[in-house]
């Protein structure tokens, strides 16, 4: 059975002072008109991206979320197809030391906000033909908000911003279904909570009311639908969902 590991944050205070729907009442970001299909693109080593058995997923979910935004930017702004790829386990270790939770580390897990305090603070490691550099700021972000609605977080994936989620992990979603050739996160029954998880959303389909979900549990976990309706639910349940905003 592969690790979770997202932490409850000690408040969600973060949540109700820093909302991205601010930026979406002063046009910053635009909710897409209904029908929108969009994808920022998967990055070729997904495989290659698995936390196993640790609790690392906060890690994992932000270092994805960062990969996958900076290269549909640059490959925006500059038609270069360049690969960002960070440290996920340095993310992950280093927001457990920052988390709130007097006893992390050494219990495994950590808190959405701490890993983004971290790359707002400190920046991220990126690995480059597979050595790692210094923590840098360039790597990092300056800003960031958190989305509490599907049609906030259309709003970020519209604007080529991936999305970091921290929710209940349902036994059932430990599967999938597959419906017409693709994976599918169940609605409705659930079955019983397994703990908290990051995963990152990099694509949208109105069409199929879902989000696409990138794990962090290598080619075991191939990238899968998560419905409007099943997303709307883990929010309700303490979930949080980061957007970047600086860029």
């Amino acid at each position: 059975m592969n690790g979770l590991g997202r932490r409850l944050p000690p408040d969600f205070d973060h949540v109700l002072k820093f909302p991205v729907r601010a930026l979406i009442s002063d046009q910053l970001l635009v909710v897409p008109p209904a029908g929108t299909e969009k994808s920022l693109g998967l990055p070729w080593w997904w495989k290659q991206y698995d936390q196993g058995e640790e609790g690392a997923c906060a890690g994992f979910g932000h270092s994805s979320m960062m990969s996958i935004t900076n290269h549909y930017q640059r490959r925006r702004e500059t038609g270069q197809d360049v690969t960002f790829r960070y440290a996920a386990r340095w993310l992950y270790l280093e927001a457990q030391f920052i988390d709130g939770w007097d006893d992390t580390p050494p219990e495994e897990g950590t808190t959405s906000r701490a890993a983004c305090e971290i790359l707002r603070a400190r920046g991220h490691r990126r690995v480059q033909r597979g050595v790692t550099g210094p923590e840098s700021l360039d790597n990092g972000i300056s800003a960031y908000r958190w989305a509490t609605t599907i049609d906030e977080i259309r709003a970020a994936i519209y604007s080529g911003r991936a999305v970091t989620i921290g929710i209940n992990w349902y036994d059932s979603f430990d599967g999938a279904w597959i419906i017409d050739g693709e994976r599918w996160l169940p609605q409705g029954n659930l079955g019983s909570i397994r703990g908290g998880h990051c995963v990152c959303l990099y694509r949208m389909s109105d069409r199929r009311q879902a989000f696409m979900l990138m794990n962090s549990w290598g080619a075991h976990y191939p990238p899968t639908w998560m419905p409007y309706a099943t997303l709307k639910r883990l929010l309700s349940e303490d979930g949080e969902a980061v957007v970047i905003t600086d860029r």
